[in-house]
């Protein structure tokens, strides 16, 4: 089978390359699935240039250096079940696992959600990150009606996502735009208020809106200066998460903020959060993002799609500033 791998960590535009992989097994409890559509994502990126919260595992191949496969998440079909699985083969899932740029994976059946047969694949391959982050990062600030919350990475489509459930909470949304140009297409989301980061007056246009004391909290996926002008922008008392480092910049934290203002500054890493939800919210939850993705509450745009044999030519589109969605690898 065709796989997207790497031998070394750094710069995936000079580290993945396209091989051939034997085909995995199915052992007890697990999935083969024939993946037929992957987003690349900025964890994807990380993990590759090994500054992800997961380590790569670098496995012999025969005849070359150990590679590690790339990619997180999918969709496809499931090809066949191990023993004790009762999937149907051919039913539509989606896979949360470790090396989905390939053309077949195997996956415990924890990993994998059957959905709709008649979900879009650009829509299913989508489901098990954005969606999921989205949800938990909301439900872990439990904000109130007429609460302002501050945005870095509007358009990314997790950050529409995060836009989209706030407002159906009546949460107030602010959008903290990388320049003017990102401020312009946010405004076309319809959010309360956009500011660019290059407008000397961004704060205090952010406290006008929000209130002299400022947001209640700050939802950062940029870091840099980006994310320590959101973090200026947020009320004593308030929270600053960050759960992204689309920047690759260090956040700087004034001592004062945390120490005279009691705003906390924290992480938010979504397997870790995954891992605290019992089976029955982690199904309440799964089932409802279902729900929404079918009927487009939330959206999943993609922009471009790229075979596999394509990876380089779609890691450059990724990369590319001002995306109206993301980059799907296909085959």
């Amino acid at each position: 089978m065709r796989a997207v791998v790497f031998e070394r960590h750094g710069d995936p535009a000079h580290t993945v390359f396209l091989t051939e992989l034997p085909l995995p097994d199915t052992p007890p409890g697990t999935v083969r699935v024939r993946l037929l559509s992957r987003p690349i994502n900025p964890s994807d990126v990380m993990f590759v240039e090994g500054e992800y919260g997961r380590e790569a595992q670098f496995v012999p191949v025969e005849g070359r250096r150990p590679v590690s496969p790339a990619g997180f998440e999918g969709a496809g079909r499931v090809d066949r079940v191990g023993p004790g699985v009762s999937l149907e083969p051919g039913s539509l899932v989606a896979v949360a696992v470790t090396g989905t740029w390939q053309e077949y994976v195997t996956a415990p059946l924890d990993a994998v959600v059957p959905l709709p047969h008649d979900l879009p694949l650009d829509t299913a391959c989508q489901f098990t990150v954005n969606p999921f982050t989205a949800h938990l990062l909301l439900a872990d600030l439990r904000l109130e009606a007429g609460d302002a919350l501050l945005l870095t990475a509007g358009t990314s489509t997790v950050g529409r996502m995060l836009m989209c459930l706030a407002r159906r909470r009546g949460v107030r949304c602010i959008c903290l735009a990388r320049d003017s140009g990102q401020e312009a297409r946010l405004k076309d989301l319809g959010v309360e208020l956009t500011v660019s980061a290059e407008d000397h007056a961004a704060v205090e246009k952010v406290r006008d809106l929000a209130g002299a004391p400022g947001v209640a909290a700050a939802l950062d996926a940029v870091g840099g200066q980006q994310g320590a002008l959101a973090l200026t922008c947020v009320r004593d008392g308030g929270r600053h998460v960050v759960y992204g480092s689309l920047s690759g910049r260090p956040l700087p934290v004034p001592p004062a903020l945390p120490l005279f203002h009691g705003i906390s500054v924290e992480g938010f890493w979504l397997p870790r959060h995954l891992e605290k939800l019992d089976a029955p919210a982690l199904r309440e939850l799964t089932s409802t993002i279902a729900r929404q993705l079918a009927d487009h509450t939330l959206a999943a745009p993609v922009e471009a799609h790229y075979d596999l044999a394509d990876v380089h030519r779609a890691l450059a589109h990724h990369a590319r500033p001002g995306r109206s969605g993301k980059i799907v690898l296909t085959g």
